[in-house]
């Protein structure tokens, strides 16, 4: 008898590679690698320019996010090699989730919804429904993440290297 979960978990697989995604895998939470550091890197080195970065004041509030990404059990990691796939990828499966009835399903990547983020100018956001923080801002460590789930991860080095983009929904 097949699982219903799993048979659910599989339907989001191939949701994602249907839309493009270059790769997918369910994780559980005990494959997340939480790592407090990863705020340090998003202060000092990083520009800073998003409306999701951290500030200096908001140190404490990464915890907050480990703590409450904690509460999942499982979901789906995506790979795709463009921002604006992987984010049209994560919004797609988090609502999927949504309607079958996991409710808290909440998505994880980088927003590309506007030419010029209104941030840079001190605007609101253009459009709240699409923005989500991106894994690292949530206090997990990607690269040993999806090491953990056997999948490799470089550092680009230099312009015109292959960029993997990595995004993900936890469903449950």
């Amino acid at each position: 008898m097949v699982d219903m979960k799993e048979q659910y978990q599989k339907e989001l697989i191939d949701t994602a590679f249907s839309m493009g995604a270059k790769d997918a895998k369910i994780f559980t939470i005990y494959d997340v690698a939480f790592d407090p550091r990863t705020l340090l890197k998003c202060l000092y080195g990083c520009t800073g320019d998003m409306h999701y970065c951290p500030k200096i004041s908001d140190a404490s509030a990464l915890i907050d996010f480990s703590e409450m990404i904690k509460k999942y059990q499982w979901g789906i990691l995506i790979c795709t090699d463009d921002l604006a796939k992987g984010q049209e990828i994560t919004l797609a499966i988090e609502s999927k989730a949504f309607f079958a009835g996991y409710y808290f399903a909440f998505g994880a990547t980088e927003c590309v919804n506007c030419e010029k983020c209104g941030y840079e100018d001190d605007k609101p956001c253009a459009d709240k429904r699409k923005q989500r923080p991106p894994l690292y801002r949530l206090g997990i460590d990607v690269y040993k993440t999806v090491r953990r789930l056997g999948w490799e991860l470089e550092v680009v080095q230099k312009e015109g290297d292959p960029v993997k983009n990595i995004t993900a929904v936890f469903v449950e």
